[in-house]
């Protein structure tokens, strides 16, 4: 099963669902005392936002609650086909065992942990006291960034086919010097892992952890090269593709939720900030009519990246669903589905047949590269491009990669309620620069000047 992002939006309203049911019983009981909950096999989610098996009540972390869950599924005689999530220890049976796995989960005594990946394959992970994390493209980075980087016993090694530029000791160990702008290389730019990278990293280390999304993209030959090897862990998690918060949540438990280490502890911070900017966005969008959307589309255009081509991002795509959970009217299926080239004579038809009242331009120079310039150019890009072809009233903006994929896209929520609905009183209330501090705190870049002024840039008009 191929997860998509709008699957992370369920998996969160998921969780919504939950904290507002345990409020309720806690205000039932007065509150004060422990909170009184019933276990009820029936309200089971088949998409917990914690993808590790145990996570019997789908909710964001692994605790006694499942192992109830877990006693009630067998007085049930539930199987495993009817609740996956029961089978702790991945042996295809709801039993005494699953309660007992969980139980050493909760114990910090587990040695193997089973995730489900995004290929939708059960994977194991050992549990081990530090990991050293081969992350192969730069959400992922990001992600493993966001629960490690408190956690001394950590490492990360990579991201993007190259040594992360600010891990210096690793570069080192491999004869160069990230300080001086050297770097390994892990890979080539279609997500293929050296195989003597890992095997000198294992060398080095002693294990490594390699981070990475679907197999489809990255790392095709990874699984037949280290599979058997008890030294590495291959982790295929949402993150550029989609499922952000369930992928941050599930690294972060992984890493170290056995432990109940900084690693956790990142993670439930990550899931509190992130919850922070969803829970009244999609509350206020619930109350806005489809009529007073805005129709939005999300865009490369030429130029905007060496040898890129006018695309729209289209539904499916996987890079305009968060536009559309912030209240956006996705017009993007005129073109089709996915990636969809267009010419600026088809973007005259669009706003003719549906209405175009705001372009967002995918930008480059996503990571510092080329910083503010870089959002100010695609949007003089976008204008450049449609002159004359679209409305003079549409506004045109461009937003980092940077918070629109991976771990920072809770600062893109925030644009895009406030650039969508400039007048509604709970989105005025946010700043987007605000956010974006807040995600480089939790993320440990809070001292970098480079990435602080890509967070987003507009209105553009391309007025002819």
């Amino acid at each position: 099963m191929q997860f998509t992002k709008t699957h992370a939006i369920i998996i969160a309203a998921i969780a919504i669902i939950a904290v507002v049911a345990a409020a309720a019983l806690l205000m039932n009981n007065g509150g004060g005392g422990e909170e009184k909950k019933d276990v009820n096999v029936d309200s089971y989610s088949s998409e917990p936002i914690l993808w590790v098996y145990g996570n019997c009540d789908g909710d964001k972390d692994i605790d006694a609650d499942d192992v109830k869950v877990i006693n009630e599924v067998i007085k049930a005689k539930g199987t495993a086909s009817q609740y996956p999530w029961c089978d702790a220890n991945n042996d295809k049976a709801v039993n005494s065992k699953d309660a007992e796995a969980v139980q050493s989960m909760i114990d910090g005594k587990a040695k193997v942990l089973y995730f489900k990946d995004i290929d939708g394959d059960i994977e194991s992970f050992t549990v081990r006291d530090g990991v050293n994390i081969v992350a192969v493209n730069k959400c992922q980075a990001e992600d493993v960034l966001m629960v490690i980087n408190k956690d001394a016993k950590s490492k990360i090694v990579g991201g993007d086919q190259q040594v992360y530029k600010y891990n210096n000791e690793v570069a080192l160990n491999f004869g160069t010097d990230a300080s001086k702008g050297e770097v390994l290389v892990t890979g080539t730019s279609n997500g293929e892992v050296q195989a003597e990278v890992v095997s000198t990293l294992v060398k080095t280390y002693g294990h490594v952890e390699i981070c990475l999304g679907s197999s489809g993209s990255y790392g095709k030959n990874l699984e037949n090269d280290f599979g058997s090897n008890p030294d590495v862990s291959i982790v295929r998690l949402p993150s550029w593709e989609d499922g952000t918060l369930s992928g941050v949540m599930t690294y972060g438990y992984l890493f170290g939720g056995v432990q109940k280490n900084s690693c956790w502890d990142q993670a439930l911070k990550y899931y509190d900030w992130y919850m922070g900017y969803y829970e009244p966005i999609k509350r206020e969008v619930a109350k806005i009519s489809d009529a007073d959307k805005p129709k939005v589309l999300t865009v490369y255009v030429k130029d905007c990246y060496p040898g890129a081509t006018n695309k729209v991002l289209s539904k499916t795509s996987g890079d305009f669903e968060r536009s559309v959970e912030c209240g956006g009217n996705n017009v993007g299926e005129y073109f089709g589905t996915g990636y969809v080239a267009f010419t600026a004579e088809d973007m005259a038809a669009c706003q003719k047949v549906k209405g175009l009242d705001k372009i967002i331009v995918e930008p480059s120079g996503i990571y510092g590269d080329g910083g503010e310039q870089a959002v100010r150019d695609a949007v003089q890009l976008g204008i450049n491009e449609l002159k004359g072809y679209i409305s003079e009233d549409t506004e045109i903006y461009s937003l980092s990669f940077m918070v629109t994929a991976g771990p920072g896209c809770p600062v893109s929520f925030v644009f895009f309620a406030k650039t969508f609905f400039p007048d509604n009183p709970v989105f005025k209330a946010f700043d987007t620069d605000k956010a974006f501090k807040e995600y480089l705190d939790l993320i440990g870049w809070g001292d970098r000047t480079d990435v602080s002024k890509i967070c987003s840039y507009g209105p553009g008009y391309a007025k002819a």
